[in-house]
């Protein structure tokens, strides 16, 4: 029998040497409170762990609706690993990954005026994932939970599994209060305003740049955020809805492409004006100048650039439009005769450049 010590295991560095206990271990810790079971919009009578997740919603007197919504965030579709430097391909890279995926569903509930109450996060990694790129990956998504207007939402479960490349697919649950009425895209009206929460183009510049190869540096790093790492505002759906919002949608694929879908939705027409959309374009006038491309490719940004994550809505005309809200144009009758051209590929839209791309399709990416 050798009586030689034992060496020391060296700490396991990926996710395949770490096996599923061990990251659901990482997992634990990094959600934290996020984890906890219970708050006031919702209790997890069984802790994250189980086969299924159980939860109970507060008895409030008045009846409350489920709001449920589901999202994709898919390796070299959504993102690519290239953007981030050897150095940081773990902690930073999961923690922009982590950000995004919450981004995505958590503003398509904050569309519908209902608030976050909880996710399920459906998690496949490569064997050879670094584990802190899991590390950043859930601080990413906790950090996404402490926004305003999701601090009560807590990750309920999901699930872990194996494959070429790295996919997250998030469910996320909203409730509606009985007083709030959703927010949907039917109900403009001709007449309405048309307005949107937040600055129009940004992560279309970003991924302009990142796609360039650019480093980003200085005033073009909050560019590149918008498209790694976004942080859409999470009060804006409810905020629209207390103003007297008719209509309103997730801005996600791109202004002229979501606009034309709201304006089927309602049986509308929607005017987008060039005039506001330039003083959007400003804030990406850095971007063009550092990649060589004409002034004009700051509008098309801005006009059909997506995954900004803000809230596109309508407003009667006499409306005074919530913090932070501009607009952007106006809602008219179907049938009323106009001069301008519609935006190609969609009828429902008018504006008066010419744009040869209306928007992100994920079926033609």
């Amino acid at each position: 029998m050798s009586t030689e010590p034992a060496h020391p295991t060296a700490a396991p560095r990926t996710v395949a040497q770490a096996g599923e206990d061990g990251v659901l271990a990482i997992i634990m810790a990094e959600l934290g409170d996020q984890a906890r079971p219970a708050n006031d919009l919702v209790t997890m009578t069984l802790p994250p762990g189980d086969d299924a997740a159980v939860l109970q919603l507060p008895d409030d007197g008045a009846p409350a609706r489920i709001v449920l919504t589901t999202d994709t965030l898919s390796q070299d579709q959504d993102f690519r690993l290239e953007w981030w430097g050897p150095q940081d391909q773990g902690l930073p890279a999961g923690r922009a990954v982590g950000l995004k995926a919450a981004a995505q569903n958590l503003s398509d509930l904050n569309a519908m005026a209902a608030t976050p109450i909880s996710l399920l996060v459906s998690l496949t990694l490569p064997g050879a994932t670094p584990l802190d790129w899991v590390r950043g990956f859930y601080g990413g998504l906790a950090e996404a939970l402490r926004t305003p207007g999701a601090q009560g939402c807590v990750l309920a479960g999901g699930d872990l599994g194996s494959g070429p490349g790295i996919s997250v697919s998030i469910t996320a649950v909203g409730r509606l209060p009985g007083s709030r009425q959703p927010l949907t895209r039917v109900g403009a009206r001709a007449g309405d305003q048309v307005a949107v929460s937040a600055g129009l183009g940004r992560a279309a510049a970003g991924l302009a740049l990142l796609e360039a190869g650019h480093d980003c540096a200085g005033e073009l790093a909050g560019l590149r955020d918008a498209q790694i790492a976004p942080r859409p505002v999470l009060t804006t759906g409810a905020q629209a809805v207390q103003a007297g919002a008719t209509a309103g949608m997730d801005l996600s694929d791109g202004l002229l492409r979501d606009a034309g879908r709201l304006a089927r939705a309602s049986g509308v027409r929607i005017r987008i004006d060039e005039a506001p959309l330039r003083e959007h374009t400003r804030a990406l006038e850095p971007a063009a100048a550092a990649l060589h491309l004409p002034e004009a490719q700051t509008l098309h940004w801005a006009a059909a650039g997506g995954e900004d994550y803000a809230l596109l809505a309508t407003f009667p005309a006499e409306a005074a439009l919530p913090e932070g809200f501009c607009r952007v144009g106006e809602v008219i009758s179907a049938d009323e005769p106009h001069e301008s051209e519609d935006a190609d590929g969609a009828p429902e839209v008018i504006f008066e450049s010419a744009i040869d791309e209306l928007g992100w399709d994920s079926m033609r990416a």
